[in-house]
């Protein structure tokens, strides 16, 4: 084998080599939705709606659904009662106007349950 045909040859398989070990990288999966079954409900209904959440680099996950009337606080209505990845409720719509959920992931760090991440929130008009 001549001197430049050796030369390829190393290169080709430093390359793959290199190539091999980028590929093979982790990397930690988080995620978080919420859906509702209607965006427009009437005052005396329910909304039925749904939160799934996952963290695979945490060990403990849970999944909470908060609730926001008009432009009021955000309130907590409910989180897995385990360590869980998804939480479905239905929440009666008493006043008309804007309600607005919103999904949580809380994963446990150093012993306590901080949020991970909020989801973006849902919107469902009350008439």
């Amino acid at each position: 084998m001549n001197i430049t045909l050796r030369r390829t040859v190393a290169t080709a398989a430093v390359a793959a080599g290199l190539v091999g070990i980028a590929a093979g990288t982790a990397s930690a999966k988080s995620d978080l939705s919420i859906s509702v079954n209607a965006h427009t409900r009437h005052v005396g209904q329910s909304v039925h709606v749904t939160a799934r959440g996952d963290d695979d680099a945490a060990r403990v996950t849970y999944v909470c659904i908060d609730e926001r009337i008009g432009a009021g606080a955000w309130r907590q209505l409910a989180c897995s009662p385990k360590a869980g990845r998804q939480l479905v409720l239905n929440a009666r719509a008493d006043r008309k106007g804007q309600e607005q959920f919103r999904s949580r992931l809380l994963v446990s760090r150093g012993g306590r349950l901080v949020t991970d991440r909020t989801s973006a929130p849902i919107t469902v008009t009350v008439r």
